[in-house]
């Protein structure tokens, strides 16, 4: 449940706010998810747990370590009640780091989401021009056009057609079906790796960097450890300069005293 961390740094940043949280999973186990809803209830006053049906994604490739639940994402329009017009998704391996009211309040403007746009050569990798593909692990969605898109049908049609296209997986799908309905926001409001020069061999030059990146880095909103192995907080020997922040939080859970991955 690496989502316990990130839920407790949301509340920090928005004490005064009354939070409608929904966590999606597939199955949990009923002691860890009695301690999980015991944490939770201590600050947050509205919590939910969706227990996704994998069968619907039935047809999405799979292979090697992701299982279909890397999907679940394409579910929010069935899974949330029919009332929601809009969510902010936001990936489990992440921190809240400053207020994202500004963000919650963004005009979508008959967009499908917001989202930050991949980094450059992220973008270049996968052939496609920075701002033109969007990173999946923040979205400011708008749940009606969701709805009415047709989702699951026509992602699992690309998908099933152009499996050698999935190298982000259900991101890979959403940037497919939404392809210029979706609004750029600033890269703080999903502050990924690469920014600290942690993946990819990026260039962190000021004179390089575009404005956006460099608010990013001085002041993220959103801390997304996206990437393999140490990038992550909860490894040892992770270099983040936001792994302290993570670990923070982690600290008042329940499951603060498990060991980080190859810690001595």
């Amino acid at each position: 449940m690496l989502f316990r961390s990130l839920l407790h740094s949301l509340h920090e940043h928005h004490p005064q706010h009354s939070l409608s949280v929904y966590v999606i999973h597939d199955d949990l186990d009923p002691e860890e998810r009695g301690k999980f809803v015991a944490f939770l209830g201590r600050f947050l006053p509205s919590v939910s747990l969706l227990q996704a049906d994998p069968s619907v994604l039935d047809g999405f490739p799979v292979s090697g370590h992701v299982t279909v639940s890397t999907y679940f994402r394409l579910l929010l329009p069935t899974l949330l009640p029919a009332g929601l017009q809009r969510v902010l998704f936001i990936d489990s391996d992440a921190i809240v780091t400053d207020s994202l009211l500004e963000l919650w309040q963004t005009p979508l403007e008959g967009k499908a989401l917001a989202a930050v746009p991949e980094h450059r050569r992220s973008c270049a990798d996968h052939g496609y021009v920075f701002g033109e593909y969007f990173n999946a692990g923040m979205m400011l969605v708008d749940l009606e056009v969701w709805r009415q898109s047709h989702l699951i049908e026509r992602g699992r049609a690309f998908a099933q057609a152009h499996p050698d296209r999935l190298r982000h997986w259900d991101q890979d799908v959403l940037n497919h079906v939404f392809a210029g309905q979706w609004l750029a926001v600033g890269d703080r409001w999903n502050a990924c790796p690469h920014l600290y020069g942690l993946t990819g061999g990026y260039d962190l030059s000021r004179e390089k960097l575009t404005p956006a990146e460099i608010e990013a880095i001085d002041r993220p909103a959103f801390v997304h450890y996206a990437g393999p192995g140490t990038v992550k907080p909860w490894h040892f020997r992770c270099p983040h300069p936001w792994k302290n922040s993570y670990l923070r939080h982690r600290a008042v859970t329940p499951w603060a005293d498990i060991p980080l991955l190859e810690q001595p």
